[in-house]
């Protein structure tokens, strides 16, 4: 399945030019939404017009799309009520719609690491598609189109506390599974040890080696939890305060917009809040290493 996003000019701007990588929010199947090829059309089918938003009165001329392969089951929900409270045109129904005909079920995306191969596209009316960028996976980053109205992504290597994890060679390293997952990206957040060769520098920092999945000790997704307030949260980054105070960030797992906004959280999206807290503050913080059945051989 090859899910759609919706992006703002600000959002884009975030992700592709500052090298960014990570995706949340109301998502849809690409192939679910075909029918809705205008951008008037997939403002409707996306829910963009929620409180907040930055198309607020607004009727865009061209709409941005990130399309990516499907994320960690884990971390898609089927946003219904009474689990999820949202605000309109979020429905609590599951499902969208669009020119009072189109429907199409709707998910909810947690805080995940952007799979490898995504692509941002723009859309018109009356004009064909526009390919312009393609995240290539954890070492490398973005890169923008030849011609595309996009600035070249900025130098930003990744959080280690989320997303795939490989163990090569003894060495951990943040990790994308790529080509029908035979392969491998390794990303050496530093210049790698000298005896360990076979790495390049990549323009977003970071150096890269691909190894074939037979070659790995092993392959595990992480996923670092925590509650807050009572809340419960996934640790998206951390990071340190002026006087060295440790510092969270979370990205609220609750689902509940009333909830979140009674804790003053920082609104990032229809339904996507985040704050950062010190970690003195978080309580019943878990690591978790998933294992997803099928991605590494069994010896």
């Amino acid at each position: 399945m090859i899910f759609q996003k919706a992006l703002s000019p600000a959002q884009v701007s975030m992700l592709v030019e500052g090298n960014r990588d990570t995706v949340s929010g109301f998502v849809l199947n690409a192939s679910d939404v075909r029918g809705a090829m205008t951008p008037a059309a997939l403002f409707q089918a996306h829910g963009l017009g929620f409180p907040g938003s930055p198309w607020a009165g607004v009727q865009p001329e061209y709409l941005d799309v990130l399309r990516f392969s499907e994320p960690p089951a884990i971390y898609l929900h089927a946003p219904v009520t009474p689990e999820f409270v949202d605000r309109p045109p979020f429905t609590g129904t599951g499902f969208t719609t669009w020119n009072g005909d189109g429907v199409a079920p709707l998910y909810f995306l947690d805080e995940a690491r952007i799979p490898a191969g995504a692509e941002l596209w723009r859309i018109r009316t009356d004009h064909p598609e526009e390919l312009l960028a393609v995240y290539r996976d954890v070492a490398a980053g973005w890169a923008v189109v030849e011609g595309a109205p996009l600035d070249a992504p900025r130098e930003n290597i990744p959080e280690i506390i989320m997303g795939w994890v490989a163990v090569w060679d003894g060495y951990r390293f943040s990790a994308d599974p790529v080509k029908d997952n035979t392969a491998v990206v390794l990303a050496a957040l530093s210049e790698p040890p000298a005896g360990v060769t076979g790495f390049t520098r990549t323009g977003r920092g970071c150096w890269r080696r691909e190894v074939p999945v037979g070659e790995l000790d092993d392959l595990f997704e992480l996923n670092a939890t925590c509650r807050w307030q009572g809340q419960p949260f996934r640790i998206t980054a951390v990071g340190e305060s002026g006087d060295g105070q440790r510092l969270f960030r979370l990205f609220y797992a609750g689902h509940n917009a009333d909830t979140a906004e009674s804790l003053r959280l920082n609104k990032a999206d229809a339904g996507v809040y985040w704050t950062v807290v010190p970690e003195t503050e978080a309580t019943d913080v878990e690591l978790v290493q998933n294992t997803i059945r099928g991605l590494l051989p069994q010896g």
